[in-house]
């Protein structure tokens, strides 16, 4: 119960939390590169959500991987819709954390 649920949920808010705070060093401090580093840390979560998913189908069950592979282009949105679904959980940390970054600028001013 833990592997399975808990630890993939912290897992993806800890880097929902870490994650912006890491692109924060690439993106300039103003309020385009806060919306970028929104989108891209997003995009980012996204992606990871759905390889977990797409590890945990395939850990589960090894003979999908050959109905994964059958029709790539459904499976791959499958598993990005997940991904998205997984938005619930890993969302409202990525917000919070996006919202608070401007505090930490050196030198540009919200």
């Amino acid at each position: 119960m833990i592997t399975g649920l808990a630890l993939p949920t912290l897992a993806l808010m800890a880097l929902a939390f870490a994650l912006p705070h890491g692109l924060l060093r690439w993106m300039p401090e103003t309020g385009r590169g806060l919306v970028l580093n929104g989108l891209l840390s997003g995009l980012v979560l996204v992606a990871v959500a759905a390889g977990y998913f797409l590890w945990a189908y395939a850990h589960a069950a090894p003979a999908m991987l050959r109905v994964f592979g059958a029709r790539p282009g459904a499976s791959a949105g499958y598993f990005l819709r997940l991904g998205l679904q997984s938005a619930v959980i890993w969302g409202p940390v990525l917000v919070l954390t996006v919202s608070y970054l401007p505090r930490r600028w050196k030198e540009g001013v919200w």
